[in-house]
């Protein structure tokens, strides 16, 4: 005799069966919803990737490229040593000349991955590299001006009377040409020694900008036909006509003959001399700016001496005051621009000029 209680209930199955589509149906409408969502989120995640202002690179053991946010590669290459995402890549600050012309510094860094490899992050920090160096060089140069104009109040006084008898001198031995020249000697010893101080005082003063829109194609036209520098030194204007600076003429104009001056000196024993002018507009955060430089073939400034040019004093050329950099720096300063130079010796220099842009 058969056990009927024993088969199941086709009712029962044809429900289970029915559970058990609908519970698919929906582990599979789920499944795809949490696709679509890992996609959103890869996506979005690919999106903020490729919009931070640094470069990823996920590097496996062997050095193969896992990821990067920067598929096209960098524009240009890095003046010392391998690539980031290349075996030997020394990390810490690396320069990169851009395909541009421009040179920056890249902090590299270098970690371990979770699962192995290496995450490589490259960091753009040219601006906070040279906004410290200008930092660190206003302190010392407000330092030595405090002092230099102690100093040249306690000269001056003393420099006028031997100004005052060098000259009377001059007049009281007119009939004795010997000593007469002796006389005019030290009366162009204290001449010298005047200028100093006054040079040494106009250092050390306050600065208040007054501001005017200056057009720079212009301006930097007229700078270098005022420094002579058309028939011996030719040079290559390339600033755009919308170039502007805010700030005031009369004070940049200082710094453009300070520079041009040094410029000219170095080209003095270049075989083809040449000196150019660019300019590139650069936001900033708060503001518009315009990037002005100016590029020689000359000498070249030493790598020891480089750190120096801007100290009150120092100067590489003979016979000068060694103020003219330091004045410059201070204009700038006054404006609220960035300054910095660029030089290897024996290929020349780059002086770089950056300052809000004229309405």
């Amino acid at each position: 005799m058969t056990d009927l209680s024993a088969h199941p209930d086709p009712r029962q199955l044809l429900e289970a069966f029915e559970a058990f589509t609908a519970a698919s149906e929906h582990l599979q409408a789920r499944y795809e919803a949490l696709q679509a969502q890992l996609g959103q989120l890869q996506g979005e995640l690919q999106t903020v990737l490729e919009a931070v202002p640094f470069a990823i690179w996920v590097l496996g053991e062997e050095g193969s490229l896992r990821f990067t946010n920067r598929p096209q590669g960098l524009d240009g290459k890095f003046v010392a040593g391998p690539a980031p995402w290349e075996p030997g890549s020394p990390g810490g600050q690396r320069r990169f000349a851009s395909a541009g012309g421009r040179e920056l510094i890249f902090e590299e860094e270098r970690r371990s991955a979770p699962h192995g490899g290496i995450i490589v992050t490259l960091r753009d920090v040219t601006e906070a590299v040279f906004q410290a160096q200008q930092a660190t060089r206003e302190d010392r140069l407000a330092a030595m001006g405090r002092m230099a104009a102690e100093l040249a109040h306690e000269i001056r006084n003393p420099l006028g009377s031997l100004a005052l008898f060098s000259g009377m001198l001059v007049e009281d031995l007119q009939d004795q040409p010997g000593p007469l020249e002796l006389a005019r000697k030290v009366q162009e010893g204290v001449g010298r020694l005047n200028r100093v101080v006054g040079n040494t005082l106009s250092f050390s003063r306050d600065l208040r900008p007054r501001a005017a829109s200056i057009p720079l194609r212009a301006f930097w036209e007229e700078a270098l036909r005022s420094a002579t520098l058309a028939e011996a030194v030719p040079w290559d204007n390339r600033i755009p006509e919308a170039a502007t600076w805010e700030g005031d003429p009369d004070l940049l104009r200082q710094v453009a003959q300070n520079l041009l001056q040094n410029a000219t000196r170095a080209l003095e024993d270049a075989e083809k001399p040449r000196l150019a002018l660019t300019a590139f507009e650069e936001p900033l955060e708060d503001r518009r700016c315009w990037h002005l430089t100016l590029a020689d073939n000359g000498c070249g400034i030493p790598a020891d001496t480089l750190a120096r040019v801007f100290d009150p004093f120092f100067s590489t050329f003979g016979g000068g005051t060694g103020l003219g950099l330091a004045v410059c720096h201070r204009i700038v300063v006054a404006h609220e621009g960035l300054l910095f130079i660029e030089s290897q010796e024996g290929r020349g220099t780059t002086v770089h000029l950056r300052l809000a842009a004229g309405g």
